[in-house]
């Protein structure tokens, strides 16, 4: 995770056991939800080496981003979305504001 998306968990219901940082060694045998920064492939080709094995796992994507690139805002997440077919299901700027993680609390609690 950059340390944006790291705060942004860290602001999160979450218990530690349900976060994971991924890694090449990751294998996941349950169902999981994907928070993602932007940047460019190859920065993250282990997300897409990741996600080439366990997509199938993937209930969706939150994406981090920034605005101020316009067209570019969360490219990353629309580029996986569609070479995986998931749905993205939230996006924020930065690490979030406290809306942003209420938001994301609520869609995690409803999986």
């Amino acid at each position: 995770m950059t340390r944006q998306v790291s705060r942004f968990v860290k602001k999160l219901n979450l218990s530690d056991e349900h976060v994971a940082e991924i890694s090449s060694t990751l294998s996941l045998s349950e169902p999981f939800i994907l928070i993602i920064p932007t940047y460019e492939k190859d920065v993250l080709q282990e997300v897409w080496d990741f996600m080439s094995e366990n997509a199938a796992l993937c209930q969706g994507i939150i994406a981090s981003g920034n605005r101020n690139f316009a067209d570019l805002y969360i490219y990353t997440a629309k580029d996986i979305s569609a070479e995986f077919h998931v749905p993205i299901l939230y996006d924020f700027e930065f690490n979030g504001t406290t809306e942003d993680v209420d938001a994301v609390n609520n869609i995690l609690e409803s999986y």
